[in-house]
């Protein structure tokens, strides 16, 4: 009698979803493997911040403790991967919707992706920031592949458009996958076989949140206060213009002037925390860059994009020589063929310590930064279609030179 009214009371709609569901199957709460789980409800449109906190509080965090699977798995790895992977429409994600895209419209594009892919994707954690925002690693491809690619965009604030481009990439590469699609008629399935994908899309969220709403944009008081001894420290006053063009992490270091890539020899004219340009006290000594060095380091990436803006260029060089120098100059020329803009190698002329520099020198790997958009900083929402179209196929078109053997790292 008591199942017979639980169930007319559910199909009546009385009874909540979570409700009913507890009463049935318990297949879903078995399911715990090396991703992050988040909250499958996504609600569209921009969020408050009640709803970005809980957004964020319901992102669980990462079960990335699990070795990767043996060489010998590596087939079977793919094929359950391909089984669990739904349709993917780029549309349905804020990504492709969004003019700002926050760090909540974000977590809420990662939830309806672990929903959406299976196990064809896999969500690490990477870190956390000092205002509580995580850092997640996206994860594409063969988790026992020989060779790793890392992508990643939004290290400086003022340049969050770089973090819709890289999760766009993200979207787009399993949207082709689900799809059977194919990059100069070679399956990105192949081109995934033996190859796995790091998308970083947001490598400073904190950062970021200034940048795009201020104050508001940050979750804790201490970190607003920190951000206010450094407005007076930079002798300027908490304007809106001031905080839009923030370029460095909440504690105020620029985070590509802090990596081991003659850090000492760089004058920031600084020496304190900013807004712009300070490179912190040695290299890695922020969350955010430590991550994305300890995550190279861990991977040995046989190469690396990095997006930022402004200038449609391509930066590919830090005096490397030989093999790594042609692969390096051979993947900017690819990129450049793909999106137009232009190559510039002359790096006495630029800023040192950044990552690019590091990947380079330190690790052997061949690694590009990529300028994307015009104008100033941060750039116009408007220009997002046309960066979109001018950098859709950098990712296959890399993952296709990595298959020919044509980029690896230099051992």
């Amino acid at each position: 009698m008591r199942r017979r009214l639980w169930l007319l009371l559910c199909a009546l709609g009385v009874l909540g979803t979570a409700a009913c569901g507890a009463g049935g199957s318990k297949a879903n709460a078995a399911a715990k493997s090396k991703v992050v789980k988040s909250s499958a409800a996504a609600a569209t449109g921009e969020a408050s911040k009640a709803e970005e906190k809980e957004s964020e509080s319901s992102a669980a965090k990462t079960a990335a403790t699990e070795p990767a699977a043996p060489a010998s798995t590596a087939e079977s790895t793919a094929e359950t991967a391909e089984a669990t992977l739904s349709i993917i429409q780029t549309g349905d994600y804020l990504c492709f919707q969004s003019s700002l895209y926050t760090y909540g419209e974000f977590q809420r594009d990662m939830a309806a992706l672990q929903k959406n892919a299976g196990a064809a994707l896999r969500v690490d954690e990477i870190g956390q920031t000092v205002d509580g925002n995580r850092l997640y690693d996206f994860r594409v491809g063969n988790p026992a592949a020989e060779r790793h690619l890392l992508v990643f965009g939004g290290i400086h604030a003022r340049e969050y458009i770089t973090a819709q481009l890289v999760m766009r990439q993200l979207v787009q590469l399993l949207s082709d996958q689900s799809t059977n699609g194919s990059y100069e008629n070679i399956a990105v399935r192949e081109l995934l076989s033996n190859t796995e994908i790091h998308f970083i899309p947001m490598a400073n969220p904190d950062g970021i949140g200034i940048s795009q709403l201020g104050l508001e944009g940050l979750r804790t008081e201490a970190v607003r206060e920190t951000v206010r001894q450094i407005a007076a420290k930079d002798g300027k006053a908490l304007t809106e213009s001031y905080l839009r063009q923030w370029k460095s992490n909440a504690n105020g270091v620029d985070l590509n002037r802090n990596f081991d890539a003659l850090w000492e020899s760089y004058n920031d004219h600084l020496g304190h925390a900013s807004a712009d340009h300070y490179k912190g006290t040695a290299p890695e000594c922020e969350l955010e860059s430590k991550a994305l060095a300890d995550l190279t380091r861990q991977f040995q990436f046989d190469a690396t994009l990095s997006y930022h803006t402004q200038g449609e260029v391509i930066y590919w060089n830090f005096g490397q020589e030989g093999e790594l120098k042609n692969m390096s100059l051979l993947l900017a020329n690819r990129v450049s063929e793909l999106t137009g803009y232009r190559l510039d190698g002359n790096f006495q002329a630029l800023d040192t310590a950044g990552y690019k520099d590091w990947a380079i020198s330190k690790l052997g790997i061949p690694s590009l930064t990529i300028e994307a958009g015009h104008g100033g900083n941060p750039v116009d929402p408007a220009q997002m279609d046309a960066i979109w179209r001018e950098n859709r196929d950098v990712v296959p078109m890399t993952l296709k030179l990595l298959k020919e053997g044509q980029l690896r790292r230099v051992r």
